[in-house]
């Protein structure tokens, strides 16, 4: 695909990961931790950053509630390469949501961007077994995936 555009929204049964800019940017405010006109700076530059393919972010609402709760997807993309980093803010889930979130990024980083490495530098809210589970190793202090073939 040339432009991450038709990728959105993802679901999963629990979840919808949708642009950032299809939230109210007062609750991305909220979640981020910033005032409005730094979100709506940091809103911008990451959608700038997900059409020139170099990030892929999404808000990730509870389909149930539609609530907003985290937001994740990918930086520091090197689609040549086949490489990037995961990433996933918000409020500490359960671990079987935690778990449905992971495994949706890693699924949809193998098979839609074809990444073979992954690197998850922040994992503050997530459980260690999540991402074992999901086929993360820690070495060195960090959480890497790399496909298995």
């Amino acid at each position: 695909m040339s432009s991450f555009e038709g990728y959105h929204p993802l679901l999963t049964p629990t979840f919808r990961f949708d642009w950032l800019t299809r939230f109210k940017l007062k609750n991305v405010a909220d979640l981020t931790s910033q005032e409005l006109g730094e979100t709506a700076d940091w809103v911008n530059t990451t959608m700038r950053n997900t059409m020139s393919r170099t990030a892929l972010a999404w808000g990730i609402e509870r389909r149930r509630t539609h609530k907003l709760i985290g937001w994740g997807g990918f930086t520091d993309l090197d689609l040549i390469a086949h490489k990037g980093q995961a990433c996933l803010t918000g409020k500490r889930l359960p671990a079987a949501e935690q778990q449905e979130i992971v495994d949706r990024l890693v699924s949809f980083g193998r098979e839609e961007l074809q990444l073979t490495k992954l690197t998850l530098p922040d994992t503050t809210r997530l459980d260690d077994a999540v991402l074992i589970a999901a086929g993360f190793v820690q070495t060195d202090g960090q959480w890497r995936w790399t496909l298995r073939r």
